[in-house]
């Protein structure tokens, strides 16, 4: 926001030096010209333009203030409601945290198989949730590049998602965003578990010519779909799917500067292979 003031600043000072110095040379070659000699109308003409130059200034520095005030109003009422939106999403995100909690205990304690469907919408609507909030951030994430233990990030939302077992090859360092590393593996498990009813995922990450490269594919149903339409806004089918989740992936991806591909493994099912900047 602060780059608006400076174009405005920019903006005010040279219109406003190019109208005094248009102003200055006009007077001052009239009044050469008088003094020459030239005929007494020249002194009425010198009068209107120094009467009509002050106007042009008065007129290009008030514009220029007013600018300036809606430039700041526009400044506030955006820091409010960022401010509003970072309270609400983290009330929000608190709440369906202890409400996951809440449904994960019950279900422990109950064999009703109600209680794994109540399960998985809470944390589908966790998701969802979370998902909302990136793509409505949109290109404006931010990024802290940092060293990664890729395998340990792996076990931590293995915590989210009992019900799938992840393999782990390859070597654990990568240099990346934490936060983009959660979202993209969450949103891969989300999609894994729930449209490919997969409970096994195999995720392998080799760092090669600056480059981290990361195969993951699981062992869910086979994939009947068109891959290229993947991680674009499609029409939602008739099961509910938009393939949301996948469309944050590669906004992620592409934030990281990466590069993202869908395939089919032999099986069949669902194989992505990930390409990001930065390895070792």
């Amino acid at each position: 926001m602060r780059w608006i003031f400076a174009i405005i600043f920019v903006w005010l000072s040279f219109v406003m030096s190019l109208a005094g110095w248009w102003l200055y040379f006009g007077i001052t070659t009239l009044s050469k010209a008088a003094s020459l000699g030239m005929p007494s109308q020249l002194a009425k003409h010198q009068k209107m333009l120094f009467t009509e130059g002050t106007v042009l200034l008065f007129c290009l520095l008030s514009g220029g203030l007013a600018l300036f005030y809606l430039a700041y109003r526009m400044y506030k009422e955006k820091s409010a409601k960022e401010m509003f939106f970072a309270s609400f999403a983290h009330d929000m995100k608190t709440n369906l945290f202890r409400l996951q909690l809440q449904v994960e205990k019950a279900a422990g304690e109950n064999e009703d198989e109600s209680w794994d469907k109540i399960l998985g919408h809470t944390r589908k609507m966790q998701i969802d949730f979370e998902n909302g909030l990136d793509s409505t951030i949109g290109q404006r994430k931010s990024t802290f590049i940092e060293n990664i233990n890729l395998k340990n990030l792996l076990m931590d939302l293995h915590i989210q998602w009992p019900e799938i077992t992840i393999q782990f090859s390859g070597e654990e360092e990568i240099r990346s965003d934490r936060k983009a590393l959660h979202s993209i593996f969450k949103n891969l498990f989300h999609n894994s578990f729930f449209h490919g009813e997969a409970d096994q995922v195999k995720v392998t990450l080799r760092n090669e010519n600056k480059n981290s490269q990361i195969i993951y594919e699981d062992n869910g149903k086979s994939f009947k779909g068109n891959l290229e339409s993947l991680g674009y806004p499609q029409q939602e089918t008739s099961q509910g799917n938009s393939g949301f989740g996948l469309i944050i992936v590669r906004q992620w991806v592409s934030k990281l500067g990466g590069k993202l591909n869908f395939s089919q493994s032999p099986s069949g099912s669902l194989k992505v292979h990930i390409q990001l900047p930065g390895g070792f």
